[in-house]
């Protein structure tokens, strides 16, 4: 592989937990929590029989943040949140601590280092202190959005994150108790209703990470450099049902999608920096690609909708035209949805053996920087 692509490994929803197989809330999707941690036990498998490529990632930027073997074509491994069940907390199984240990041994066996980043599921075992002091949340230098800055779960009762989702669910959704757990929480609402995902398992980024975010995509788009965004919760509600997108989508989607906020020069106009935002939660996967951005909205599938019989894991492959999805068997990743390229054979290369792969291109672009086109 070339030195100036990015290669790394994805899976999210791995949720699993050492219990008989369940179901969602709704009792209408089986779920397979041993299967789930199997599934990645073969995807870590996957990725350590990669062809060895010594160095190939050699010129990226890495800061302390490297990947564990220099002959993977790893970067490393994105992980999307929800690595372990919520029944596996004190008050269900009491298993938590046990459980992630589990996970994260499999992972450590990777051929490079994970980006673990927090989902629903990390907050019904460990509230935001505990996950604060966890050395196993590692970003590197992966541009990743905590969709639960606003939350009812995981802060203090007088933390002012959470007092503002309080005050935020009590006027977008009065069904919702402010414990996040009583409450009949969509009683009224219509289908296809957006206002459907102010529920406690979604959360909010919060102004002062949407302002962090705004200046990073500035710094992106004076260097020239193409973006992918990682959140647990999706962006897009095209890109899942409707209802498990952040609280404040709206305004992420404006950041991520305005073209004239990323130059230095305010009048100038230059292009969104994003390619892509890859997402979990919604267990069913989905795809969509904005038609005025271009942006790629990548929604993986869980390991627990097939266990052992599934195959929702590969890696991505990112060049200047366009972005790669592989695996060994791709549409249990990303579903093949309607707009979603049509899977192809991969005969194998250096970086993977025979397996499945789609590419997602990118919109094409003007390759100088803003300050080079303003002389």
């Amino acid at each position: 592989s070339s030195t100036n692509e990015l290669i790394f490994g994805v899976i999210a929803d791995v949720q699993w937990a050492d219990a008989d197989d369940g179901y969602n809330y709704g009792r209408t999707v089986k779920r397979c929590f041993r299967g789930s941690l199997r599934t990645l036990d073969r995807a870590v498998d996957w990725w350590n029989n990669l062809p060895s490529t010594l160095n190939a990632n050699a010129n990226l930027k890495t800061n302390a943040f490297t990947q564990t073997k220099t002959n993977t074509p790893l970067h490393y491994i994105a992980q999307l949140g929800d690595l372990i069940d919520g029944i596996n907390a004190a008050e269900k199984l009491n298993q938590r601590d046990s459980a992630l240990q589990s996970a994260l041994d499999i992972l450590e066996r990777a051929p490079a280092k994970p980006v673990n980043i927090v989902g629903n599921h990390e907050l019904y075992n460990f509230n935001r202190l505990e996950l604060a002091e966890a050395t196993w949340l590692q970003h590197g230098d992966a541009e990743v959005l905590d969709p639960y800055q606003l939350s009812l779960m995981g802060f203090t009762e007088n933390d002012p994150r959470r007092i503002e989702s309080v005050e935020l669910l009590a006027k977008m959704n009065p069904n919702v108790h402010p414990d996040g757990r009583g409450g009949d929480w969509l009683a009224g609402f219509k289908d296809g209703d957006y206002n459907r995902r102010f529920v406690p398992y979604n959360g909010g980024f919060g102004s002062t990470q949407l302002s962090w975010l705004r200046k990073e995509l500035a710094s992106a788009s004076e260097m020239g450099e193409r973006v992918v965004v990682m959140s647990h919760v999706i962006l897009h509600p095209l890109a899942c049902g409707g209802t498990t997108m952040a609280w404040d989508y709206e305004e992420a989607l404006a950041i991520l999608g305005n073209t004239t906020s990323f130059s230095m020069e305010t009048d100038v106009e230059t292009e969104t920096p994003v390619v892509a935002v890859l997402s979990g939660h919604d267990h069913r996967g989905n795809h969509h690609r904005c038609p005025q951005t271009g942006i790629h909205h990548c929604t993986f599938s869980s390991p627990l909708n097939k266990g052992d019989d599934g195959f929702a894991f590969g890696l991505v492959r990112m060049t200047e035209n366009g972005m790669e999805i592989r695996g060994p068997r791709v549409d249990d990743l990303l579903p093949d949805v309607e707009g979603r390229p049509k899977m192809e054979v991969c005969d194998g290369d250096d970086i993977t053996g025979p397996c499945e792969q789609i590419t997602l291109p990118f919109r094409s672009r003007n390759t100088s920087t803003p300050a080079e086109r303003n002389g």
